[in-house]
């Protein structure tokens, strides 16, 4: 007899946090099952500590429910790639491996993909800090350290707010009619390149897909101490201008790299104009972004594809960010 597919399967991709990974999967294991059945699929992204040893245990406690997969190459787009081949579920939900949902956090990702055209779903991101913020931290900077809500109530999503890499969900179809996540996008070792979700978003909202906010599918998000550091924030900031720039390379050409490049000194223009007494690490970070994007757009051109869909019967619409 076959055996029966889930309905969702979880992903958590992981690399050298053991710490954190036995907690975020005890997490998950702990949320209700959404009809039809789910798994885990834990991805070991090369560790050289002791994760694989955690991620084992983990399997030994529910084997019926979690597998535990390695992916030698290094990089968070190729372990989500590979967590997505490995995948049985009809959906594939994304959870980091310090990121704890809530016990309806998987069947509200469920119902938000159930919707007509919908390929796409992500909830609301809450942070937990080890302690008070700095005083030269603003509120501006939450998403640079994955903080996202939107509220109460279930919206459709536009570029460029999109679903957290902490907390989304997809059809597994959307992989096959627009491809899996851009390995020229997202964390590798050190660097800090990111938006591989906002760009395989994108894909969906161009091919006339929607990508929709599922209020009730709430996770927490530990964030690091070293995060709150002044020198941790320009290197995000020049990381986001970077990846921004290769987003407007892949899906808007020439043109495109031209308006986010405005957009980008407008940025740093309006924050050397601010004359708030803490406005100098503003002005640096949004100065570092533009030295991203810069960056970007002399190197996308040369190193990155353009986008194509593989499914030929996909038609994309126009875009320019």
């Amino acid at each position: 007899m076959a055996e029966r597919q889930p309905r969702a399967s979880v992903v958590v991709c992981t690399r050298n946090r053991s710490s954190l990974l036995g907690q975020a999967c005890a997490a998950a294991l702990a949320v209700a099952p959404p009809p039809g059945g789910w798994e885990l699929v834990i991805i070991d992204n090369a560790s050289t500590d002791d994760t694989r040893e955690v991620a084992e245990a983990v399997a030994r406690r529910a084997p019926e429910l979690v597998r535990v997969v390695e992916e030698p190459t290094v990089g968070l787009s190729a372990a989500r790639n590979r967590g997505i081949a490995e995948a049985r579920g009809e959906h594939v939900a994304f959870l980091d491996d310090d990121a704890f949902p809530a016990p309806g956090w998987l069947t509200a990702l469920s119902d938000g993909l159930d919707g007509e055209a919908v390929l796409a779903a992500g909830g609301p991101v809450e942070p937990v800090f080890d302690g008070p913020l700095p005083g030269w931290f603003r509120g501006s900077y939450l998403p640079y350290l994955t903080v996202w809500d939107l509220g109460d109530a279930a919206i459709d999503l536009r570029y460029n707010e999109y679903p957290r890499g902490a907390n989304m969900a997809f059809r597994r179809e959307a992989f096959a009619r627009f491809g899996g996540f851009s390995t020229h996008l997202g964390r590798t070792g050190r660097s800090l390149l990111s938006c591989e979700e906002t760009e395989l978003c994108l894909r969906l909202e161009r091919g006339g897909s929607r990508t929709v906010y599922a209020p009730g599918a709430r996770v927490r998000h530990a964030t690091p101490v070293e995060r709150l550091t002044p020198e941790w924030m320009e290197r995000r900031f020049a990381a986001q201008g970077r990846s921004e720039a290769v987003i407007a390379w892949i899906h808007g050409g020439l043109r495109g790299l031209a308006r986010g490049l405005g957009a980008h000194r407008r940025r740093a223009a309006g924050a050397r104009a601010r004359r708030e007494a803490d406005a100098g690490l503003d002005l640096r970070c949004h100065r570092r972004a533009l030295r991203g994007y810069l960056r970007g757009m002399a190197t996308a051109p040369l190193r990155v594809p353009r986008y194509r869909p593989p499914d030929p019967a996909v038609t994309l619409a126009p875009w320019l960010p």
